[in-house]
C-alpha cells in the first residue's frame, strides 16, 4: 500500500506541533478553566490571550536558559512568581481591551501565573536550545488561543448574536448557556471530538488513496519479495 500520502500529513502534523498537533487544550486537556471561563467572547479571549503572551511566553523561555540549575521543588515556586511580576505590566495592556476585564474574571485572571500548562512548559524545554525553547512556548501559546478564540466566537454568537460587542446576527435564537462554563465545557468537548474525526477521516482518504495510486518499480519490486 502507498503510504506517501499518509506521511505527507503526518510531517504536516509534526510542523504544527502544539498547534494542531498535540494542541494544550483539545489534547492534553491543560488550563481548560483558564480557556473556557475567558472565552464567554472575543473580547475576554483576546485580554486574557494578550496576558498569557506577556506573562507565559517569557517565563517558560527563562527556564529554558536556567535549566535544571534550580531543583524541581524551587522552579515550582521560582516561575510562577516570574509570571506574576510580568502579570504587573500585561494588566496595563489588557486594560486597553476592556477596562472590565478584571471584574468579569476575578480570580481566573491570576490563573495566568499558575495553571497547568506553565507547569507542563517549563518541564518540557529543560535542556533545549534557546530556539527551541522559544519557538515550543510560542507554539503552546498560540495553540491554546487558536481554540480559546474558535470557542469565544462560537459562544459569543450562540448567547448574542455578536462578534467583539457588534451584533452580526440579529435573529439568531439566543442560547444563553452558551456563555456559562457549563456550555464551554460542552463546547471543547465537541472540538475535540471533532477533531479527532476529522484526524481519523483524512487518515482514511489518504490510505484509500494512496492504495489506488499506481505502485512505483521500486515499491514492486519490495513487494515482491
Amino acid at each position: 500500500m502507498n503510504l506517501t500520502l499518509v506521511r505527507k500529513y503526518n510531517k504536516l502534523l509534526r510542523k504544527t506541533d502544539g498547534i494542531l498537533l498535540h494542541n494544550p487544550l483539545l489534547t492534553l486537556g491543560l488550563a481548560l478553566p483558564l480557556a473556557i471561563i475567558p472565552s464567554y467572547g472575543l473580547i475576554g479571549t483576546a485580554a486574557v490571550s494578550v496576558a498569557m503572551l506577556v506573562c507565559f511566553v517569557p517565563t517558560v523561555f527563562l527556564s529554558g536558559l536556567i535549566g535544571n540549575r534550580l531543583p524541581l521543588w524551587l522552579r515550582v515556586v521560582v516561575y510562577p512568581v516570574v509570571s506574576c511580576l510580568l502579570l504587573i505590566p500585561a494588566r496595563y495592556l489588557v486594560q486597553n481591551i476592556s477596562p472590565l476585564i478584571f471584574d468579569t474574571l476575578g480570580v481566573y485572571f491570576s490563573l495566568i501565573c499558575v495553571n497547568s500548562l506553565l507547569m507542563y512548559s517549563i518541564e518540557k524545554v529543560q535542556n533545549k536550545k534557546p530556539v527551541a525553547v522559544l519557538t515550543f512556548a510560542l507554539r503552546q501559546w498560540l495553540g491554546a488561543c487558536l481554540i480559546a478564540f474558535l470557542c469565544g466566537a462560537i459562544r459569543e454568537l450562540l448567547a448574542n448574536g455578536s462578534l467583539w460587542g457588534f451584533v452580526i446576527l440579529k435573529d439568531l435564537p439566543r442560547l444563553p448557556v452558551a456563555q456559562m462554563a457549563l456550555g464551554g465545557f460542552i463546547l471543547f468537548g465537541f472540538l475535540a471530538a471533532l477533531c479527532r474525526l476529522i484526524h481519523r477521516l483524512i487518515l482514511s482518504f489518504s490510505l484509500k488513496a494512496g492504495s489506488n495510486l499506481p505502485q512505483s518499480s521500486t515499491e514492486r519490486g519490495e513487494a515482491g519479495k
